[in-house]
């Protein structure tokens, strides 16, 4: 008789863990360490053998990176127009259209849904890359102020998610049109600023909060850090200017808008930033006087992938929170010598106005706010830090 065939051995079941988070991993083709050295020279230069896509993606972040130097050219260029014959009178008519009658930089007006989805901002997006996360919903009959953190060198992940639709902004948040905010003289070259008004950027005045926010469905996007918050850009760190800006949360107030909170990890990984006492002291003084000022930083060329202008490609992850409601009325104290002075009587604060926020009962309501606001930019931070921001010098700071 045959052998009894040889008996399998039992496989035990093993306890399932529970499903975790995977972090995001940093792409294989991403430039070494924002500023590291590559392996060799031969590594970190990108002329042949390049994907059609990755050279797109490079040219539209160049075109970004553009105004730059245009900063400065378009200036000379346009005082040396003004003593040509007969093009001179072109250049003056424009140049006044541009700062007596053009209104569409505190109003939005010149916006273009198509400019906005065209493909050369998907590239844009696709370069980094950035994503935009929705982690509530925004109904399209509200109105929102959307306040981006951090500043970065440039904000590339606020144009990217808010100044185009290259992250799919009105396929998230349909029926909500956003115009984010920047310097007024930003909007003050000509031809440049063209492009930015057909994006529907605005410039940070209190008449573009009037305007755009005077109608359900709008939003405007504003990193409240500002100049000096770039300063304080380096890499691996989320370092705020938050605690004293309170000017977003008055506008909120006075146009009843909901605040929505937004953090990006990732934007202060796009350059490496070089640090110099003396040039910070430089810097600082510049940001005071001008209104803005950069630190000193490089990133990768166009063809190289260690020193340049161009950002790295380093992802940026744009966190979108939920949004906060801003009390309508408050219980207003009447003044004396009016009746029933002493008591307390229910007012819209819109009709009060933006300078009784500024008074004792104004100002505590708005602190208030205020707080809840960066008790919710904690919050993002908190539950995203360990997907998006695993290789950090330090946690989170607010000052």
């Amino acid at each position: 008789s045959l052998p009894p065939p040889p008996k399998m051995a039992e496989v035990q079941p093993k306890d399932e863990a529970k499903p975790q988070p995977e972090a995001v991993k940093q792409p294989a083709d991403v430039s070494p360490g924002a500023g590291a050295k590559a392996s060799s020279l031969t590594d970190s230069i990108s002329i042949v053998n390049v994907p059609w896509h990755r050279r797109m993606e490079t040219l539209a972040v160049a075109v970004f990176m553009s105004a730059l130097p245009l900063f400065g050219i378009i200036p000379v260029t346009t005082w040396f127009l003004l003593f040509v014959p007969y093009v001179n009178i072109v250049v003056a008519l424009y140049l006044t259209f541009i700062f007596f009658i053009d209104k569409a930089p505190v109003t939005g007006s010149r916006i273009s849904m198509w400019f906005r989805g065209c493909k050369l901002w998907v590239h844009f997006k696709n370069f980094f890359p950035v994503s935009l996360l929705k982690t509530a919903e925004l109904p399209a009959d509200g109105k929102y102020i959307f306040g981006y953190h951090p500043h970065g060198i440039f904000s590339f992940g606020a144009f990217s998610a808010f100044g185009t639709d290259g992250c799919s902004f009105s396929t998230l948040f349909p029926g909500v049109e956003v115009h984010l905010v920047t310097l007024n003289i930003t909007l003050s070259f000509p031809l440049l600023r063209e492009m930015y008004l057909f994006l529907g950027m605005c410039s940070a005045s209190k008449q573009t909060f009037k305007n755009v926010l005077s109608k359900k469905g709008r939003a405007v996007a504003v990193v409240v850090g500002g100049a000096a918050e770039s300063l304080k850009s380096c890499p691996g760190t989320i370092d705020l200017y938050l605690t004293k800006r309170k000017g977003f949360v008055r506008q909120a107030f006075v146009y009843e808008t909901s605040l929505v909170p937004v953090l990006a990890f990732g934007e202060t990984d796009t350059y490496q930033v070089v640090k110099a006492e003396k040039a910070e002291l430089i810097q600082s003084r510049l940001q005071k006087m001008m209104g803005f000022a950069l630190p000193l930083f490089f990133g990768r060329g166009i063809f190289n992938k260690l020193l340049g202008i161009l950002p790295f490609r380093r992802p940026i992850h744009v966190v979108v929170g939920a949004p906060i409601a801003v009390p309508v009325f408050a219980d207003v104290t009447v003044p004396e010598g009016q009746d029933g002075a002493g008591s307390k009587r229910r007012k819209r604060i819109s009709e009060l106005g933006e300078k009784w926020l500024f008074k004792d009962e104004g100002a505590e309501l708005v602190d208030k706010i205020h707080a809840q606001y960066m008790d919710a930019v904690r919050k993002l931070y908190q539950e995203h830090k360990g997907r998006f921001f695993i290789e950090r010098a330090h946690s989170m700071i607010i000052e």
